[in-house]
């Protein structure tokens, strides 16, 4: 008879990671442990294997005199899994265990060369390679340690809201709204019904904050980027919150605050990862009281004295946040009130300078560009209306009409904060592209899906001849 489920803990579920190991295992004892073959040395009658995963390395000593099947083990390749039982030494770096058995657990047979061990895959020189076959060079030390800062840092943002009492919430990915210009859109269709995949979450989140007063998401958003630029993506991550009764400077220092906090303990907790890239982050630079401002009118004065061709009412271009921050000395930056024609349309009007928005954005220097963005919303009925009109979608305020309703429901003043943990990492990180923070970026010069209809074999695969050679798929 069952007599239930025994008790035992997650953390010993799934693969024991090396730091853990080389943390518990004592010196001189036989240990029992599993990995992934990520180099092989061989010397005469010796052989190495280095095993690695994101949190270290351990090296396999194999003498051949112990293993009748010391060729088959020594043949085995990179990215092959192997379960290995034998004394541990801590005497040298890496640490080591002298294998006196082997099992061999998964074969790599795939001749990928480079091996993701062997590159760089943070270099530019390496793209193809390390985006042509994605799946297989995530695991390259450069690539895996960006996206663990980026988890890190993620991880972190949830930790600073859940603490200063925000509500997780959920907003949809297929809407009916879009926030920017309809070809900034990607377009869907559900159930015969053409929608789009989320721009921003706005709209939904004014809806939850009259629920919860403090509310935040880091969810799935969606822009049709055709430029080609190295610090847009099409599909990202949104981090968003929005609050009732703040305004613009309770917005600017909670989205400095949360930015700040949230890299200060990733950087704690990753030292390893930054160690990988050779990167030191300069957290007070970071640090809000080193932020400076300046409004948008004095920005235009100032680009204008240094020979930019910005026309007064256009948004910022990238070289103009550049002089912008080169002005300053290369610290962090909020230019303040940014033109309402570049803006989305919820947002509120200076007062007394209606071609000006309650906007603000933080741009950091070097040419990451924006960091965060922040924007008091209107609760005036009237002047939502006139904005969507201003802004070309007097023929779709239908589609927005029970947004603009909330403002008949009691949606008291609110605003809200914006930031994409992608742009926030390549800028902090000093990274050449920000597809690197993205396991399968999106963006235009990298197709979703490469297969032509004329070829089914594109890649020269020779096991997938067979394939298609045994069923017939032509």
């Amino acid at each position: 008879m069952n007599k239930g489920i025994s008790l035992r803990e997650v953390k010993n579920i799934g693969p024991e990671f090396i730091k853990d190991f080389v943390a518990r295992a004592d010196n001189g004892k036989n240990y029992t442990f599993k990995g992934r073959i990520t180099a092989v040395r061989n010397h005469s009658k010796r052989t190495f294997f280095d095993l690695s995963d994101h949190t270290g390395t351990i090296q396999i000593v194999i003498e051949e005199e112990k293993f009748k099947d010391y060729k088959e083990i020594i043949s085995l390749s990179p990215a092959s899994y192997i379960e290995v039982s034998g004394e541990y030494s801590n005497s040298r770096q890496p640490s080591e265990l002298k294998a006196d058995s082997i099992k061999i657990l998964s074969e790599a047979t795939l001749p990928l060369s480079p091996t993701p061990w062997k590159i760089d895959g943070s270099s530019s020189d390496n793209v193809n390679q390390v985006f042509g076959y994605t799946g297989f060079y995530l695991a390259n030390p450069q690539r895996a340690a960006i996206l663990k800062i980026k988890t890190n840092f993620v991880n972190a943002l949830h930790e600073y809201f859940q603490n200063n009492k925000f509500t997780l919430v959920e907003p949809p990915i297929l809407t009916n709204k879009i926030l920017y210009e309809p070809e900034k859109a990607i377009n869907a269709e559900v159930h015969g019904e053409k929608v789009f995949l989320s721009q921003c979450a706005t709209f939904e989140l004014e809806a939850l904050a009259m629920v919860f007063g403090k509310v935040y998401t880091i969810s799935p958003a969606f822009r049709n980027e055709k430029g080609g630029s190295k610090r847009h993506l099409a599909e990202y991550s949104h981090a968003k919150a929005e609050v009732l009764f703040a305004n613009v400077d309770d917005l600017i220092f909670l989205a400095g605050d949360s930015i700040y906090n949230a890299m200060k303990k990733t950087v704690e907790i990753s030292g390893k990862e930054l160690e990988i890239l050779g990167v030191k982050v300069d957290l007070e630079l970071l640090n809000p009281k080193s932020h400076l401002s300046m409004t948008y009118d004095e920005a235009v004065k100032i680009l204008h004295d240094n020979d930019s061709k910005i026309v007064y009412g256009e948004g910022l271009a990238r070289s103009d946040e550049m002089i912008l921050t080169k002005h300053v000395g290369n610290k962090y930056l909020w230019v303040k009130f940014l033109p309402f024609a570049s803006e989305g349309f919820p947002y509120k009007k200076v007062l007394g300078s209606p071609h000006l928005s309650m906007t603000c954005d933080l741009i950091a220097p070097h040419g990451a560009g924006e960091m965060v963005g922040v924007a008091e919303k209107t609760t005036d009925i009237e002047e939502i209306i006139d904005n969507l009109i201003k802004k070309g979608k007097k023929k779709e305020i239908k589609r927005y009409w029970k947004y603009v309703l909330l403002r008949k429901y009691g949606l008291p003043s609110h605003g809200g904060i914006g930031a994409a943990p992608e742009r926030i990492i390549y800028g902090l990180l000093g990274l050449n592209h920000i597809r690197l923070t993205k396991p399968w970026p999106r963006y235009p010069d990298r197709k979703i899906n490469p297969i032509t209809k004329d070829k089914l074999n594109p890649w020269k695969d020779k096991d997938l001849d067979k394939i298609i050679k045994k069923y017939n798929l032509k």
